[in-house]
């Protein structure tokens, strides 16, 4: 009987281990192949990569809401989101938010860009709810403060992954996918403070919902009680980036 039941265990658990050893062996292998590609390809195979959803806003959040924290969850919670949007209702120097969370040069698959590059967009018609920009980058990459504030999150943070999150007056800047985090929550920073580096790998458990490297930067706006996601290429040029696009 014993026996019979270790066999059928190891039928079962057989095609699981499998695609897990098949995602390891994916991210691996492509890893290593798109650094030596010619680098004209390098951009259409990396597109290629990131296909899989990695919109990390798409899990029970509104584009809009009233700061109710049951609505903020929805009816099928996350436990891992321990920080739903909570104001403390900070007002400090720089508060105006300036730039990208990334500054060039950088590498991206080892080719040196001097641009951030731009990927999925705020409200990007690949994805059922993106309320934010993602911005392809190799793990590793120094993350920057875009105004001066208080940091009200630094941590984990369900499909978000480690999350930074800064206020200053009527806005809210969230940065996604860390790889590591300098800062910690009660601290006030300085526009330009390095926060932390870059993540995103799939295999990094505290990416979150992540299928490539990369950075997820979105930014809140509140009036009153009130608050909502706003677009944050308000808040620099297109001269500022390079079109890298959002797969679909």
């Amino acid at each position: 009987m014993k026996g019979l039941l270790k066999i059928t265990f190891g039928v079962i658990a057989l095609p699981f281990l499998c695609g897990i050893l098949f995602v390891v062996a994916y991210v691996v292998i492509v890893g290593i192949t798109i650094p030596q590609l010619p680098k004209w390809a390098q951009p259409s195979v990396t597109q290629w990569l990131l296909d899989i959803p990695q919109d990390s806003d798409n899990h029970n959040i509104p584009n809009w809401h009233d700061g109710n924290v049951s609505e903020w969850y929805g009816n099928d919670s996350d436990p891992t989101r321990t920080f739903s949007g909570t104001w403390v209702d900070y007002f400090g120097l720089d508060g105006e938010i300036i730039g990208i969370p990334i500054q060039g040069p950088f590498t991206k698959w080892g080719q040196e860009y001097e641009k951030p590059l731009l990927g999925c967009v705020y409200h990007d018609s690949h994805y059922s709810d993106h309320t934010g920009i993602d911005f392809p980058v190799d793990v590793g990459t120094p993350l920057y403060s875009v105004l001066g504030g208080k940091i009200v999150w630094a941590g984990m943070n369900g499909p978000w992954g480690r999350l930074v999150v800064i206020e200053n007056g009527y806005y809210q800047v969230w940065l996604a996918h860390f790889s590591e985090i300098y800062v910690e929550a009660g601290m006030i920073v300085e526009r330009g403070t390095v926060l932390g580096l870059s993540g995103g790998d799939p295999s990094d458990p505290g990416s979150g919902n992540s299928s490539g490297p990369h950075l997820h930067y979105g930014v809140k706006k509140r009036d009153g009680e009130n608050y909502w996601w706003v677009n944050p290429d308000q808040f620099f040029g297109a001269d500022d980036v390079l079109a890298w696009g959002c797969s679909e």
